[in-house]
């Protein structure tokens, strides 16, 4: 797969081999604090809607080798915590249950990277913990402003039909897993096991209205990683607003919407390189 080089502009990130280009040139006191290449690194990987914790299989064993700690929680409701699906699951669930682990593990500074729709569920991670954090890492991830909901954020009529879904299929409580066809994957090994292992997402998380108490990232410093192999639309508009924004730090990658399954070796160049 061809590889994009990137600049790092004036942020002077050494990313070695791999590098990024830095789009937002508005806030440049925004920077990864530096680190050594030998340094060990602690990563908490936060999955997207309808994945668990077993997404980054590929990803977190690559971090491990290279001496790298990891952990890959997953959210009640999901995964193998499927078995914990009820109406009563949130986003503050999702987010308690990340700040739970965190804490728990006893980790500190701590990568936190979010896939997709837990870019919610970060924020409000280091709204609440942002002394336990280094990094927070927006992997083609949802961002939205106070006050809105998941489902506010996306195009009305994706909205409505998983609504529709949720109440034909759900049992009023779950969004069902989209077509395996959506997903952008390529080889057949990773669509059998992916397809394996989808399950319904809780519907609350996306429902409930997102809020933070503290400006996003909360002095955390935050990147915005767009995948820019393939055009994910409902983050479209999105993405253009984020690069409007100060404070970000932008980076692309050359690879589709969840690159812990079908770009693993490029995510952990990239993940290692922070």
């Amino acid at each position: 797969m061809n590889r994009r080089n990137f600049n790092n502009g004036a942020l002077g990130l050494a990313l070695g081999a791999f590098a990024a280009r830095q789009v937002n040139a508005q806030d440049t006191s925004a920077k990864v604090p530096a680190q050594s290449p030998s340094k060990v690194r602690t990563f908490v990987l936060v999955h997207g809607a309808w994945y668990g914790g077993w997404c980054w299989k590929k990803v977190a064993e690559k971090l491990r080798a290279a001496g790298h700690r990891v952990s890959t929680p997953t959210c009640p409701g999901v995964g193998e915590a499927k078995h914990l699906l009820s109406k009563d699951i949130t986003l503050t669930t999702h987010i308690t249950s990340i700040v739970n682990h965190i804490q728990y593990e006893g980790l500190s500074d701590v990568i936190l990277v979010g896939s997709g729709f837990s870019g919610l569920i970060i924020s409000g991670v280091a709204d609440r913990i942002p002394q336990a954090l280094r990094t927070l890492v927006y992997l083609d991830a949802l961002v939205v402003p106070n006050g809105v909901s998941a489902f506010d954020a996306q195009p009305a009529e994706i909205t409505r039909k998983r609504l529709e879904q949720v109440a034909r299929e759900g049992n009023g409580i779950a969004i069902p897993p989209p077509p395996l066809s959506t997903y952008d994957i390529v080889t057949e090994e990773d669509k059998a096991w992916v397809g394996a292992l989808l399950t319904p997402h809780p519907v609350g998380p996306y429902q409930e209205k997102f809020y933070l108490k503290n400006p996003i990232g909360n002095g955390v410093p935050r990147i915005y990683v767009d995948c820019v192999a393939h055009s994910f639309a409902p983050l479209a508009k999105l993405k253009k607003d984020i690069r409007a924004q100060p404070g970000w730090i932008w980076r692309e990658l050359d690879a589709r919407h969840d690159p812990m399954v079908t770009e693993p070796n490029l995510l952990n160049e990239f993940l290692q390189s922070i």
